[in-house]
């Protein structure tokens, strides 16, 4: 069990617990960072490729909290052809970072992930986000859903190696082998989708939470014996859980109430018996992106 009583921040002084603005509107992503500010989050978790940055950067401006108090992080959407997406190129990835910071109204991010290892160009994009870490634009860089290979690609080039893996993690995918990697190479990870072993993850329509959902059904009753032993949500479980596990962690709500419930994770732990219950489910199954037809650490094209 990782010890959390020192500290809730990693290793490049991110927040342990995030909050995320996957699949909201430009106006759901400015009223929920606003209420994830005022209840207390201190990093936020945006992407090029969410198209809500503007709403982000509204909120930041509209909170009033000074932005070195704000740990930021966004992503870099790399293309991909098999969806007819043009690969960036190293200029484009250079161009595009700047562009997502006129979005957020900022003049730098703390951490920029290139989001999936889609392209054949991702190590010209890698070396762009070396070169926008030397600018001072991120001061951070990392990757989302690389396996060991792609990351291995990154080292044996002989580049600065990413900081953070931002990875599908709960407990229907623990991905055993890469976290282990992670911790051997000194990669700090980030899950996100923590919830989606629940039925009540992505159920809004065009979500795609059902896509697999015969695959839970299973965990879910011993998620929530769990849950109920221990007095509190199976949410707030499942966060808490990813956190045990070493993982810094993202949450997400348009909800206030939720909002505020997520980011309590730091006056309670789970017992070992409990934590193991749950690491037993492992299918090493990804939910994420299955609604796209594919799994982003498995669709990985030859470098060019």
């Amino acid at each position: 069990m990782t010890d959390l009583s020192s500290t809730s921040r990693n290793k490049i002084n991110m927040p342990l617990v995030g909050f995320g603005t996957y699949q909201l509107s430009t106006e759901e992503a400015e009223f929920s960072v606003v209420e994830a500010l005022r209840a207390g989050y201190r990093h936020i978790d945006s992407a090029e490729g969410y198209n809500n940055e503007k709403g982000t950067g509204n909120a930041i401006k509209k909170s009033g909290i000074a932005r070195k108090e704000i740990f930021l992080t966004t992503k870099l959407f790399p293309g991909n052809t098999q969806w007819g997406v043009q690969e960036k190129t190293y200029d484009s990835t250079i161009a595009t970072l700047k562009n997502q910071l006129k979005e957020l109204q900022v003049a730098y991010v703390d951490l920029y992930l290139i989001h999936a290892p889609l392209a054949s160009l991702r190590l010209e994009q890698w070396r762009a986000l070396i070169e926008l870490k030397k600018q001072g634009l991120t001061r951070h860089i990392g990757v989302s859903n690389y396996n060991e290979e792609v990351i291995n690609e990154i080292l044996e080039a002989g580049l600065e190696k990413p900081e953070i893996n931002q990875i599908e993690f709960h407990p229907l995918c623990t991905q055993p082998e890469l976290t282990q990697y992670l911790n051997e190479h000194s990669i700090a990870s980030t899950a996100y989708s923590s919830l989606a072993p629940l039925s009540t993850w992505r159920t809004a329509e065009g979500q795609g939470g059902e896509v697999l959902a015969e695959k839970k059904q299973d965990a879910q009753s011993i998620i929530k014996d769990v849950a109920n032993e221990l007095n509190i949500s199976e949410a707030k479980l499942l966060l808490r859980w990813g956190l045990q596990n070493g993982y810094s962690i993202l949450t997400r709500s348009t909800k206030p109430e939720h909002i505020k419930e997520n980011i309590d994770l730091f006056d309670f732990a789970i017992p070992n018996g409990q934590m193991q219950k749950l690491n037993d489910l492992n299918q090493n199954q990804a939910f994420a992106w299955a609604a796209n037809g594919l799994n982003p650490m498995e669709a990985v094209p030859a470098l060019k």
